[in-house]
């Protein structure tokens, strides 16, 4: 069964909100047992809509939906961590099974709503701002409103299984896009999402405690993390056996996230992607209490670079960072790699809990940076406390190791480019 949402009453008008026809389709849809809900050709207004099980959501071309531009019609769900009091969600499903979103149509969650895009946050002194060029200054993030005063987890599914999302376009989103919270059996194909690379929070698929995860052939562009697997809803659940492959991904964060705080993340296959124009490739953290283990990554093209403003990061390839004694991370390997960085791939542990790292067939090209004198004097390994790098106009290694033992390297081949300075590219091992 078909349920046109035109039917019920939806318009492709500016200043109508159709959200209780789309609701209508989908709840007659249910109470069917399920079906086809189609948005057709069009523009449509909508606040909070619920998903159900065996029913999928379908977009066809030329259709798009649009989120509130205030939080008034966003449905406020009892979900609250990372700051949120709550979750402020536009779709939604609950303990479904068999929901789908699919189509080649358009969803736009509207943060240029919510920017504040006359208040750019440099992170500098008031002093210092002047010596930012019109390049680097467009780099800066946006000031946002609080947390409470804007939506977040835009697409949100809780206890799910069998879930997919294809062929969509999602852009602008003000804060978290697709969050993925304790399910199971999941695939995103030939997504793109299309955020604005100043708005922070905006990760693209944030999984949390799930399991059985496929991302595949996808292209984000995200002022957060482009994927994120942690635990942070429920840090006693387990993210594991998730494969990313065939994607592209620009991020003002990272463009792959394993791990936070005392998240538990196992068995992740990563491969075939190209990660551009990002301010720090793969980013795997293990915090107190918090586990990564078991993670191939193979085939990478990165270009990353020191990006102006206080974004986590410093134009790193890779991040592995344990710095917690009760913290671990172990079994990674990262072969087939093409590096143009800005700063070193950096691994910091304690006590040797980092172990069994692989470094295989690197090609690195390192360069000085044009934000560097501002953004570039430290390693940021935030959430935990940075430290001094070594000064890149003398040295730049192309691998800093603390508190650890050195990874096995194998062929890495390393080239400098920058003008001014002549620095080594040596490694860095402490």
């Amino acid at each position: 069964m078909i349920y046109d949402i035109t039917k019920y009453g939806a318009k492709a008008q500016d200043d109508f909100f159709s959200t209780e026809a789309i609701q209508s389709a989908l709840d007659a849809c249910h109470k069917a047992g399920g079906g086809l809900v189609l948005v057709p050709a069009g523009t449509y207004r909508t606040g909070s809509i619920q998903l159900y099980s065996d029913i999928e959501l379908h977009l066809e071309s030329g259709a798009s939906l649009i989120g509130p531009d205030n939080c008034d019609k966003y449905t406020k769900l009892p979900y609250s961590w990372e700051l949120y009091p709550y979750t402020m969600t536009l779709i939604y499903a609950e303990n479904a099974k068999n929901v789908k979103i699919s189509g080649t149509g358009k969803i736009d969650f509207n943060a240029r709503a919510f920017a504040l895009h006359d208040k750019i946050c440099t992170g500098l002194p008031e002093e210092k701002r002047g010596l930012l060029t019109d390049e680097l200054l467009g780099e800066c993030h946006y000031e946002m409103p609080p947390r409470e005063k804007r939506p977040s987890r835009l697409i949100f599914f809780n206890e799910c299984e069998n879930v997919e999302i294809s062929g969509i376009t999602l852009v602008d989103s003000p804060t978290w896009t697709i969050v993925f919270n304790k399910c199971n059996k999941i695939l995103t194909t030939k997504l793109r999402i299309d955020n604005d690379l100043r708005v922070t929070n905006c990760d693209g698929i944030h999984c949390c405690g799930c399991r059985d995860v496929i991302i595949s052939d996808c292209n984000f562009t995200c002022g957060d993390d482009c994927i994120a697997l942690t635990g942070i809803s429920d840090y006693n659940e387990t993210v594991e056996n998730v494969l990313i492959s065939n994607c592209i991904f620009s991020s003002a964060s990272a463009a792959v996230r394993i791990g936070f705080l005392a998240s538990k993340v196992k068995n992740i296959l990563i491969n075939n992607l190209i990660i551009r124009n990002s301010n720090r490739g793969i980013a795997i953290f293990a915090g107190e209490d918090g586990t990564v283990s078991n993670v191939k990554i193979t085939n990478l093209i990165v270009d990353t670079h020191i990006f102006a403003g206080p974004w986590w990061g410093k134009g790193e390839a890779l991040v592995l960072c344990a710095a917690h004694a009760n913290s671990l991370i172990e079994d990674i390997s990262v072969n087939g790699v093409t590096v143009s960085a800005e700063n070193s791939t950096v691994i910091y542990g304690v006590n040797k809990n980092i172990r069994n790292v692989r470094l295989h067939d690197w090609n690195i090209r390192l360069s000085y940076g044009k934000a560097r004198p501002l953004y570039g004097s430290s390693y940021d390994l935030a959430p935990h406390q940075s430290f001094p790098a070594p000064d890149a106009r003398k040295e730049l290694p192309w691998l800093y190791v603390e508190g650890v033992e050195q990874p096995a390297t194998e062929n890495i081949r390393v080239t400098s480019n920058h003008e001014e300075y002549e620095f080594s590219t040596k490694e860095i091992v402490k």
